[in-house]
């Protein structure tokens, strides 16, 4: 185990002493905390703890592992910086831990090293070095190094921009099950924009995307499913699509699936759902102007018109488990 020291914060110790803890009994808790290292190494153990809400337990197995100079571990403990999740948010703290983990080839490091890069959060920002590091990714098929590598090909962003490779590569993305890079091409293809325009397959790879749950997806296959194009036509089909979008909060599909519930079109019709759906497209940004007439006429406050909605950009994946 690795010595500690400011460079490396003893997060699990100074929990401990928070809560009275003596070394020699967090070092039992440690030991036989629910027996969780009997059956599986210290990151398994500490992704339970922390799927259970357990920050304390999770702590001690991540920074277990990462003291061990495990990559996993390392990429854990930065994970939770990077989050603020059972820990204060801290970008530097976590730039740090992930460059440990990169530094041993952990593919998910690169990737989430190369993102504080293009962000600028917690190193200063080097378009160049998040380029070679989604690089280092995608060289090890890591489905989010990959994706990202596409994404700077094609924007030219740290890196000559080169729209042959970056196709490649979204389509690598995709078939790895990368729904980002699905829902990419689905739109390229869509719109004929570096590919020959073919609706029928943008249809089908936004359904590989919304069958991951890809909220844009979902959005964009309904619309496909309500007009006819690219796929037979299906209200029911495109209702049902419509409300897993808007349960995710789109408010595009929100507004679209309180129109469905309001006529009656492909779902039962109520206008207490429907009056709810436009609602909730109101309370933010991205509701389409004619929501506001629409909630006025089933008898509610009109709310403010706000700006249309856009795609946001991806959110960025969590690592798989420790392998």
């Amino acid at each position: 185990m690795q010595s500690r020291s400011t460079e490396h914060p003893d997060i699990w110790h100074r929990h401990a002493v928070r809560r009275g803890l003596g070394a020699a009994m967090l070092a039992a808790i440690i030991q036989f905390g629910g027996g969780a290292l009997a059956l599986a190494g210290p990151n398994e153990a500490g992704d339970k703890a922390l799927a259970a809400g357990d920050c304390f337990h999770a702590l001690a197995y991540y920074r277990m592992a990462a003291d061990k100079n495990d990559a996993w571990g390392q990429l854990n403990v930065g994970k939770l910086y990077e989050a603020g999740n059972c820990v204060k948010q801290d970008y530097k703290e976590a730039a740090k831990w992930y460059k440990w983990s990169a530094g041993k080839n952990n593919s998910w490091a690169q990737y989430s090293l190369g993102l504080l890069y293009e962000s600028g959060k917690g190193v200063p920002q080097d378009d160049k070095k998040a380029a070679e590091l989604f690089a280092k990714s995608a060289a090890q098929d890591n489905p989010w190094g990959v994706y990202s590598l596409a994404r700077v090909l094609e924007a030219g962003k740290g890196v000559a921009a080169d729209p042959v490779a970056s196709l490649k590569d979204y389509e690598k993305a995709a078939e790895l099950g990368n729904a980002w890079a699905q829902y990419t091409l689905g739109d390229k293809y869509f719109e004929g924009k570096s590919v020959p325009k073919d609706i029928k397959k943008a249809a089908q790879f936004y359904q590989k995307a919304a069958d991951q749950g890809n909220a844009w997806s979902q959005f964009k296959l309904a619309q496909m499913y309500l007009s006819g194009q690219g796929v037979k036509k299906n209200a029911k089909t495109a209702a049902t699509l419509l409300k897993a979008s808007a349960d995710q909060g789109n408010a595009l599909a929100q507004a679209s699936y309180a129109s469905l519930l309001e006529s009656g079109n492909g779902v039962k019709a109520s206008r207490k759902e429907a009056l709810r759906y436009y609602q909730l497209a109101a309370a933010q940004p991205g509701a389409p102007a004619y929501v506001k007439a629409r909630i006025k006429a089933l008898g509610a406050p009109a709310p403010k018109q706000q700006e249309q909605a856009k795609a946001p950009a991806p959110t960025p994946a969590a690592a798989p488990a420790a392998q």
